[in-house]
């Protein structure tokens, strides 16, 4: 491997601007608002991201790497609280002991000396082990989430406790987009890898334990990158967009990632119970990053996803613009087909529903997108917009600020899909400031019932759950 020099962050939009990476651990508490937190909401607002200590080596592909950090804001009584931690993975130990970045980019990686890395490494070498994509809640548990590898355990005020392997039942690790199936409480998973197997899923009871070990999806032949996931009631939906991971190109210094367009994306659905085989549909090649939920209709499965011809991260034909909207699929497993209807054209992503709903019908989804208002950045969005999925209409809020993920909070006691709240950071686009943003779904699109002011702006990220508070 190549000598690496250090990544100009001045140069690197995904490293400065609303991007760049803050250092503070914070703690604040009865932060100032404009408007009014109601009073029926009560528990957190977690949200994960990259965010690099030191300054990567050799490249930086925003949102594939980076330190995670996380940020939460408790609310109860009509008032809120934060603080962000780093999670100190062995790998972020290893770089704080040496002073430096050690690790290579995602597009660029270097064979660490083992050494450097101390008598228990994290798995994922020559690649680091980064759970900044995600942070979940299950069994009382909190764990950030990596990419198909171990999570790591936080507490519930974000100290990090270590890898979390379910009691040895889940060794290797796990998807950063589990699924929680709202009736039995079971929490699905998948994983893919560069050897066999190369997809595989499992399944942990709502106490935590381990009630489906890592099985093998019948069916694949290479290391596919696959994101995200769907459960219905009956069956676990994977789509296997041939986005491929080529590491003979990676050891030669090519890309770690190339699309094979030409061999279309093929759909498994497998039964969740008993053994029946996987049923595979074949259709036109195209990339989901994320979707919003699935459900049976009949024998037949729709879902809802932002659609993407392919994956916008440069590894698709150059001659080909990567165009995107939220799209509509319809699985006919028993004929092994399936087609997609788009609802819109306008990229957009981070799709949302009252998880709650999760694998059964669902009315609305909300998703991120841009307004065209002002100049944003890849991956940056300043509009939430919701669908009406039975009824085909889309109202939308302009923000004055950038968002990120939106996820649904229900109401104390409530019940309905619109009796509840949206939540999501927001920072101004000069860069000077954050806030937590409280809509009131019954509401929207009207403005933010609450503009909850952070104490330090937190920079553009990826996935945040609202959790409530447990009794």
């Amino acid at each position: 491997m190549p000598t690496l020099q250090l990544v100009d962050a001045a140069t690197n939009t995904h490293l400065s601007g609303r991007f760049a990476p803050v250092h503070d651990e914070v703690d604040a508490v009865d932060l100032p608002v404009d408007g009014t937190i109601p009073t029926d909401l009560d528990g957190a607002y977690l949200r994960n991201g990259p965010n690099p200590e030191f300054t990567p080596l050799g490249s930086y592909t925003f949102p594939m790497e980076g330190d995670a950090m996380v940020h939460a804001v408790w609310i109860e009584g009509g008032k809120a609280r934060y603080r962000n931690r780093y999670v100190h993975t062995q790998g972020m130990k290893a770089e704080q002991k040496a002073g430096r970045n050690l690790f290579g980019g995602m597009m660029t990686p270097t064979f660490v000396d083992t050494a450097l890395l101390g008598p228990d490494p994290d798995p994922g070498w020559p690649f680091r082990l980064d759970p900044f994509i995600n942070v979940v809640r299950h069994n009382g548990i909190y764990l950030a989430l990596a990419e198909g590898l171990p999570p790591y355990q936080v507490t519930g005020e974000l100290d990090t406790v270590g890898r979390y392997d379910f009691a040895g039942k889940l060794p290797t690790g796990m998807c950063a987009h589990p699924r929680v199936d709202p009736v039995t409480g079971e929490m699905i998973t998948f994983r893919y890898d560069v050897q066999a197997p190369m997809l595989s899923w499992a399944v942990t009871g709502a106490d935590g334990t381990v009630v489906r070990r890592e099985t093998a999806v019948d069916g694949v032949d290479k290391p596919y990158m696959i994101h995200d996931f769907m459960i219905t009631e009956h069956h676990v939906v994977l789509v296997v967009s041939p986005l491929v991971l080529d590491i003979d190109a990676m050891m030669t210094g090519g890309s770690v990632l190339a699309w094979h367009g030409e061999d279309g994306t093929r759909i498994a659905v497998i039964p969740r119970h008993g053994d029946d085989p996987v049923r595979w549909m074949h259709g036109d090649a195209f990339w989901a990053w994320h979707f919003a939920n699935a459900h049976e209709v009949g024998d037949d499965i729709v879902f809802d996803l932002c659609w993407w011809n392919q994956p916008p991260l440069g590894s698709g034909r150059a001659d080909l613009p990567a165009r995107g909207g939220f799209a509509r699929a319809h699985l006919r497993p028993s004929a092994r087909t399936f087609d997609i209807t788009h609802h819109d054209t306008q990229g957009c992503e981070f799709p949302r529903i009252d998880d709650r709903l999760v694998g059964r019908a669902n009315r609305y989804a909300t998703i991120s997108r841009k307004s065209g208002k002002v100049a944003l950045e890849t991956g940056e969005f300043d509009q939430l917009a919701r669908y009406d999925v039975d009824a085909g209409t889309c109202v939308s809020h302009d923000s004055d600020l950038v968002i990120g993920e939106v996820a649904f909070a229900p109401r104390t006691r409530g019940t309905d899909e619109l009796d509840g709240y949206y939540l999501t950071y927001g920072t101004d686009v000069a860069v000077s400031r954050s806030w937590l943003l409280i809509w009131d779904a019954a509401t929207f699109p009207g403005e933010p019932v609450a503009r909850v002011a952070l104490p330090q702006r937190v920079p553009n990220g990826l996935h945040g759950n609202w959790m409530p508070h447990q009794r």
